[in-house]
């Protein structure tokens, strides 16, 4: 497979701007930078044209592309992509990275891939953290837009008995069953091509996707969480974050907590019993 690396000019407060449209908007798996521009990497397919076009346009400025091997594009990002720490125990690493575990680590083997979710985007690390503080042993989880699958592979770690988790895009759901395989907690995860909710009821359910999203399933979303359980949603840009707070509490959510890092929010509401 080819990929293509999409370069942005951005120097400064302008880099972390770009680098979110590289991620929300483009699709890349993450984004990294030099003194003078932003770069990230998508596959070379029939969605690419379209993408580039979309990307030029909220950019409002050239792309410079250069194409190179998979060999090539997995090391570059090899020298981005390291062992990190997230909320309390969270630790998440590429496979062919080493770390020594201290007692209580919770280590998630994740490498770089075409779908969301290694950790290195604020959103994927508000809905970790916020899992770390309402997940309980036993509990059903649902993982909407699983992208790489990291969220509910840190929810079993978390002690949750079982997640099942969707995504509209087939190779997201391929690479979300690869990562519960190397993390060897496939028994406990399932994941199928969907564009809403799994069915049933769930004592969590996270969504990290897009407001619009979030906004056009929110009935769907508030539906499947058990009476007492929680939502937690993110992939929010700060601007929006009253849309979708207004959204919920609409649906009769209740005790919304809201957390950010950077300019992206993640918000937590609870289903009265």
């Amino acid at each position: 497979m080819r990929w293509a690396q999409i370069e942005i000019e951005a120097t400064g407060d302008d880099q972390e701007r770009f680098g979110a449209l590289l991620t929300e908007i483009g699709g890349c798996q993450g984004w990294m930078g030099t003194e003078l521009n932003v770069s990230g990497f998508l596959p070379v397919d029939d969605r690419l044209e379209e993408t580039l076009l979309t990307l030029r346009e909220a950019a409002e400025r050239e792309l410079t592309i250069r194409f190179v091997a998979e060999e090539d594009w997995a090391d570059s990002w090899k020298q981005y992509f390291k062992p990190q720490k997230i909320g309390q125990n969270f630790v998440v690493r590429p496979s062919w990275e080493e770390y020594e575990a201290s007692e209580g680590d919770r280590v998630i083997l994740i490498d770089p891939g075409m779908a969301f979710g290694t950790g290195l985007h604020a959103t994927t690390r508000l809905c970790l953290r916020a899992l770390e503080t309402l997940v309980q042993p036993g509990d059903s989880i649902a993982d909407v837009g699983t992208g790489s699958g990291i969220l509910a592979i840190g929810a079993i770690l978390l002690g949750a008995k079982e997640v099942i988790s969707t995504d509209n895009d087939p190779l997201a759901v391929k690479i979300a069953i690869e990562n519960a395989e190397l993390n060897n907690l496939a028994q406990k995860i399932s994941v199928e091509v969907s564009e809403v909710p799994p069915t049933g009821l769930f004592e969590i359910v996270v969504a990290n996707i897009l407001p619009d999203v979030i906004l056009g399933m929110a009935d769907e979303l508030v539906n499947a969480v058990k009476p007492g359980g929680y939502l937690i949603v993110s992939g929010i840009i700060d601007r929006r974050a009253e849309d979708v707070r207004q959204g919920l509490l609409t649906r009769g959510l209740t005790d919304l907590v809201t957390t950010a890092e950077a300019e992206w929010v993640a918000i937590v509401a609870q289903k009265p019993v």
